[in-house]
């Protein structure tokens, strides 16, 4: 985090997300990468919504997965790795998230996901 001008403490699950992009050279548009949120606009480039497919371009891997935990806010932020078109969930990579063997531990962790409970972004080809 302190690389990037923010303190200790931190939510960081969008400033994993913005580090895996900018290693991987990938331009993705969003002012303010700290705050889970601005991963949601602009709305042209929103794909999928809450269990809803809004656009004929299916969620792949590279995608942007957001998510509300309790609230109408978007509070959470993660990587999309596989879409399984045949199942109601998917699989993600994110920051900041609790550790599926040991939710008391945080970290860097891959998890499934339900599609009803998120919102899609494309980013990389929206802004590439």
């Amino acid at each position: 985090m302190v690389p990037y001008g923010y303190q200790a403490g931190t939510m960081w699950c969008g400033l994993f997300v913005n580090h895996v992009f900018m290693v991987s050279n990938v331009q993705h548009g969003v002012k303010g990468a700290a705050l889970a949120a601005n991963w949601s606009i602009p709305k042209k480039a929103i794909i999928y919504r809450w269990g809803v497919a809004i656009s004929n371009r299916r969620p792949m891997s590279g995608d942007v997965a957001l998510f509300r935990f309790g609230g109408k806010r978007i509070d959470h932020v993660e990587i999309v790795i596989s879409w399984p078109e045949e199942t109601n969930y998917f699989w993600v990579i994110g920051g900041n998230t609790s550790n599926p063997s040991n939710p008391k531990q945080e970290g860097v962790y891959a998890k499934q996901r339900l599609k009803s409970q998120s919102l899609i972004v494309n980013r990389i080809d929206y802004f590439n």
